[in-house]
């Protein structure tokens, strides 16, 4: 997920913030006042925002948000950036596998793309473990089958 390189100038969560009242006022209002100020929080009002936009087909605007994410991505501190993988990648594309989820994934830069794999790549691990440890084999052949279908999907 993150390096160990020190680098400075990085987006944070004071950037997100400023950069999503200008850019996308209404998602930002969106944000109520008990999450505001909650990095995760907000963020996930912009993963809210970005499967709705699926959900209706909006596809300017889906390719609007994903480019958006994937430009904040590109130099994120690492609060912001684990704000991108846990409260938006997550939020957003894990476990979908419907056709306009399918599509809206294609659309994802290489960078995104990547990450998302990463996360479902770590949850693959997390249910091999529970599996191991706590499930009768055919519960976790179920939850097993799921995320393959999705890093299937994924890998297209």
């Amino acid at each position: 997920m993150g390096d160990f390189i020190r680098r400075d100038n990085l987006s944070d969560q004071a950037v997100f913030e400023s950069r999503l009242a200008k850019e996308f006022a209404a998602i930002d209002q969106a944000i109520t006042d008990d999450e505001r100020g909650l990095l995760h929080l907000e963020m996930a009002v912009v993963a809210r925002a970005t499967s709705s936009a699926i959900d209706t087909h909006s596809d300017e605007e889906v390719d609007a948000l994903i480019s958006w994410i994937d430009d904040l991505f590109s130099d994120a501190s690492p609060d912001l950036e684990n704000a991108i993988y846990v409260s938006y990648l997550e939020n957003v594309f894990l476990g979908r596998s419907t056709e306009p989820y399918l599509a809206a994934r294609a659309r994802l830069s290489p960078r995104l793309k990547e990450a998302l794999v990463e996360l479902e790549l770590h949850w693959r691990e997390i249910d091999n473990w529970l599996r191991n440890r706590y499930l009768p084999p055919s519960a976790s052949g179920r939850v097993i089958a799921v995320l393959s279908d999705v890093l299937r999907a994924s890998l297209r």
